[in-house]
């Protein structure tokens, strides 16, 4: 990839992670996974889009996801652990990505998500 000079090195790799995800796509994501992160981008755009949650690190989502969780019911917080594979999943991978996408899938199919999009909008990361 040919980058002129007025780049900086942040932006040509953005400009490359945004050619990658357009080409892969979520293609590697389970289903679930896929559609809680899509969910989560619509709703979080039309509740708070100056947040651009949509470009959040894995750590910002971490933090959020287990913030949300402590705050949730107990049973809702039973429902999404019986479905959560993170820890069994994730168990050899370093880096937060490979937890907070299992836990996207999880909260896809315990239908949290949209509770989870207004918990972001509502709370800030440190």
């Amino acid at each position: 990839m040919i980058v002129s000079g007025d780049y900086s090195m942040m932006e040509s790799s953005m400009v490359l992670l945004a050619l990658i995800l357009t080409v892969t796509g979520y293609s590697g994501m389970p289903p679930a996974t896929r559609a809680g992160f899509e969910a989560l981008g619509r709703r979080t755009d039309r509740l708070c889009p100056a947040r651009h949650v949509r470009t959040i690190t894995p750590g910002d989502l971490d933090y959020l996801q287990d913030g949300f969780e402590r705050n949730l019911s107990r049973r809702d917080r039973a429902r999404l652990a019986a479905v959560n594979t993170a820890d069994r999943r994730c168990a050899h991978r370093d880096g937060l990505a490979c937890q907070t996408s299992a836990t996207m899938g999880a909260m896809q199919t315990t239908r949290l998500v949209p509770r989870f999009a207004g918990y972001v909008c509502a709370h800030r990361v440190p």
